[in-house]
């Protein structure tokens, strides 16, 4: 029997310009659609692993908490790795920047890490969630870049679209082996 495993996007960020996108907290309504988002888990996760970076791991203990399940950081779950890409205060310019990551997954063109790099790190850190949690349905919050490369990956998909559908707070859904990908429940 297949297991389940949700891949959640982390709440707002406190965007601090010149600080790293890696450190920033929650911002202060963040979590304000955790019940909405929890509704939509199907089956109920039995535990929550995170990234390690400050919003992801937020997002988690009080996903955790509300579950009243168990929240383990874990490493290698974490973004691409950006802390010398420019800081974008327009959105248009953020999102350019990411087209390109995705256009050129095996170069390094924002940051420091190709798109390539950041899947495989990150699909690996997901397949080690599997094997060290043996619950039939897990969580783990992370980012909207590494989610959309593996899933995008794993169904042959271009990770574009997935990439700028996922919205904060929100969920892809797959079954474990293969990281086949569930239609949302209405």
């Amino acid at each position: 029997m297949p297991r389940t495993l949700h891949l959640i996007k982390h709440g707002a960020p406190r965007i601090v310009p010149g600080v790293p996108a890696h450190e920033w907290n929650l911002a202060d309504d963040a979590l304000d659609g955790l019940d909405n988002l929890i509704a939509r888990l199907d089956p109920r996760p039995e535990i929550v692993v995170s990234s390690e970076e400050p919003k992801a791991k937020a997002t988690a203990a009080a996903l955790a908490a509300a579950l009243g399940v168990p929240h383990r950081p874990m490493v290698g779950l974490h973004e691409q790795l950006r802390y010398t890409a420019p800081f974008h205060a327009d959105p248009a310019g953020f999102e350019a920047d990411m087209r390109r990551v995705f256009d050129h997954p095996q170069a390094i063109v924002s940051g420091e890490e190709s798109a390539d790099d950041a899947r495989t790190r990150f699909g690996n850190a997901v397949q080690a969630v599997m094997r060290a949690n043996p619950q039939d349905t897990v969580a783990v919050v992370a980012h909207g870049t590494v989610i959309s490369l593996v899933v995008a990956h794993a169904g042959g998909l271009d990770p574009w679209p997935l990439w700028r559908s996922l919205k904060l707070l929100d969920a892809v859904t797959v079954d474990i082996p293969g990281l086949r990908v569930r239609e949302p429940s209405a």
